[in-house]
């Protein structure tokens, strides 16, 4: 298959759209905890009740939901999640992140001592963790209005960071459609003995200038038809990923066939843009997680018991 033929097959995939796949609500509301007014202790303990707050660092849009006909400027562009960057994700630091629908956060807390941050989500028993481990990730900033002052709060750091910050309207994450393919990521992280994450209906995550994300259901290989992310996929096994020539070499097995080498292009050009491949992104419980593909050692859709 021809590039431009290449190119043609994934641009179709991307004009055909994943809302389906990955569903969101784009105007579920990006104002933490509903507008209510947020809880805040600061670093000395102190208690504050905060108005008009709005997220300023830890968060990031959800900008494959953007929807271009929506009525508010958060609408298009997307909604906003908190990033949280987990805890054993390769020694580098960018690592894997999970990426929580702020309007469904009900608390970020942070325990210094220990270089740990947790996030409650709403509806969730279990809160999504992060490490503290390298400098300036996982740190989340407010600004608000605190008894007639507006501020700026920041948490992260250990020497003045606030310790905890609550939302108390919180609204529960998104309804998803059911079902899809399970997928099992093991991480490239040999201290901790390369974990595995499970993840449903895995997507290819491609940014563009302007701040444009599209999810796609195949990589495009250098020689070949399309790599499908899809159940005949028995494993995609990252072997490298070389930033000079913008190209990555896997190994794929795929059903009823052999394993073979492939050679993944890092950009994509659609409608005269050209983007850059982030990663792999899969839906949990909690909203997502982003794999950018050095953190990834093995892809295989989960075994059924």
């Amino acid at each position: 298959m021809t590039g431009n033929a290449i190119r043609g097959v994934v641009g179709a995939i991307l004009l055909g759209g994943l809302a389906p796949v990955l569903a969101g609500d784009p105007q579920a509301g990006d104002k933490p905890g509903g507008g209510d007014p947020v809880t805040l202790v600061d670093s000395t303990g102190k208690e504050l009740k905060l108005t008009g707050v709005k997220l300023t660092v830890g968060v990031r849009r959800l900008a494959w939901l953007a929807d271009t006909k929506g009525t508010t400027d958060d609408a298009k562009r997307g909604p906003l999640a908190v990033e949280v960057r987990e805890l054993n994700s390769t020694t580098y630091q960018k690592g894997v992140a999970t990426l929580v629908p702020a309007a469904s956060v009900e608390a970020v807390r942070y325990e210094y001592a220990n270089q740990l941050m947790t996030v409650a989500v709403k509806g969730l028993a279990e809160p999504v963790t992060g490490t503290l481990h390298f400098r300036g990730i996982n740190v989340f900033g407010l600004e608000g209005d605190a008894g007639g002052v507006v501020a700026k709060f920041s948490g992260g750091a250990a020497k003045d960071g606030f310790k905890s910050v609550a939302f108390p309207g919180a609204k529960p994450l998104p309804t998803r459609p059911p079902g899809g393919t399970a997928w099992t990521v093991q991480i490239d992280q040999p201290k901790a003995g390369n974990p595995l994450l499970t993840v449903r209906n895995i997507k290819a995550l491609y940014q563009f200038p302007g701040g444009i994300e599209q999810l796609v259901d195949a990589l495009p290989v250098r020689k070949g038809d399309p790599l499908l992310l899809n159940p005949a996929l028995k494993k995609l096994e990252v072997l490298a990923v070389d930033l000079n020539t913008q190209i990555a070499a896997f190994e794929v097995a795929t059903e009823g066939g052999m394993d073979r080498l492939v050679a993944v292009p890092l950009t994509l050009e659609q409608d005269r843009r050209i983007g850059t491949l982030a990663g792999l992104v899969g839906e949990v419980d909690c909203g997502w997680k982003l794999f950018p593909l050095h953190t990834i050692k093995v892809v295989k859709p989960e075994e059924k018991k």
